[in-house]
């Protein structure tokens, strides 16, 4: 936590979507707002692979039952997912919810997925629930807008798919189907839709056991204790794909940038005037950055999120005694 007294910080960061974890946007099909990889459940590389979890009923194989499962590794896939370095794909994520209870029994069948799990196993999207399928003009706008993920429920609920944009013309769905050859589904085949909240922005906590006892300044103080404001601004940069030495923002690399670059002062005040040497061609911190008082109308921050190219926000709370990124905004307060 910086010990001067900040309202709000705001400052810019430049990509060319909300997050440049979205994959390129460049020859898409209209109406489709972001690209994802097709994966098909029967693959060789992982078809045959066991999923589910011990119990009381069966467990199949990716192939047998894993629609919902490489569905949901498709949206990870896409939303930038990793792991050890290389894009999620079904064999690793059901790896890891084998692993991590990812998987419970219904009504006798093993292999049914565990709807909060994708959110612990990635911060990029958290579960909304499996609910009755909304208007077609709203699921419509919210894949256009990059807010919701949306694995349908089709075939009489018996095969889930992911939707990846509106059929201009057609009240219908481009999708990524895992086992049929099917491009696009109408959206009255639909019956249910899982459906999942696009987190733009990773969430880091200071006190994670990964950096939390890290020291920031040279008064030994850790990430744990005053490391609020830094750990927002690695948030930041994290969710606008934007690298730290080729490494992904969080409060370890950005704590490592600023000790090697003068980020601190003598004690672990921020200076904020090198974080843009992050990446000088994509971050300003602009004059008008700092505010010391509560002097920015709410009707300025919600314009600053609601740009094509959002200008980042960190508020200020708890009495002067904490920093939070500001995501988003109620529109009914």
């Amino acid at each position: 936590m910086s010990h001067r007294l900040l309202l709000v910080v705001a400052f810019v960061l430049l990509a060319t979507s909300a997050s440049a974890a979205f994959r390129g946007l460049h020859g898409l099909r209209p109406g489709v707002s972001y690209e994802f990889p097709i994966y098909k459940q029967c693959d060789p590389r992982w078809g045959n692979d066991t999923m589910g979890t011990k119990g009381n009923g069966w467990r199949s194989t990716i192939c047998g039952e894993g629609c919902a499962m490489t569905s949901t590794s498709m949206a990870l896939a896409g939303l930038g997912a990793t792991v050890n370095g290389s894009a999620v794909t079904p064999k690793t994520l059901n790896a890891w919810l084998i692993a991590n209870q990812g998987y419970e029994c219904l009504s006798g069948d093993c292999d049914n997925l565990v709807l909060t799990a994708p959110e612990r196993f990635s911060p990029l999207m958290s579960l909304i629930g499996e609910t009755q399928k909304p208007s077609f003009a709203e699921i419509s706008a919210d894949i256009a807008n990059q807010r919701i993920i949306h694995v349908a429920h089709v075939h009489n609920n018996s095969h889930f798919v992911l939707l990846i944009g509106a059929v201009p013309g057609q009240e219908a769905f481009y999708v990524h189907d895992p086992f049929y050859n099917s491009t696009q589904y109408p959206y009255g085949n639909i019956s249910d839709i899982i459906r999942f909240k696009i987190n733009t922005y990773p969430v880091y906590k200071q006190c994670d056991s990964k950096w939390g006892n890290n020291v920031m300044g040279s008064n030994n103080d850790t990430i744990c204790e005053v490391g609020c404001l830094m750990s927002s601004i690695s948030m930041a940069i994290a969710g606008t794909g934007i690298l730290i030495n080729t490494s992904v923002s969080n409060p370890a690399t950005l704590n490592k940038f600023l000790q090697t670059h003068n980020g601190y002062t003598s004690g672990s005040d921020l200076e904020e005037s090198v974080i843009p040497q992050v990446s000088p061609l994509r971050i300003q911190w602009p004059s008008d950055g700092m505010h010391l008082s509560n002097n920015i109308p709410l009707a300025t921050i919600k314009e600053y999120i609601d740009r094509a190219v959002p200008r980042i926000v960190i508020a200020n709370v708890m009495h002067g005694q904490h920093f939070v990124l500001v995501v988003g905004y109620r529109s009914d307060n």
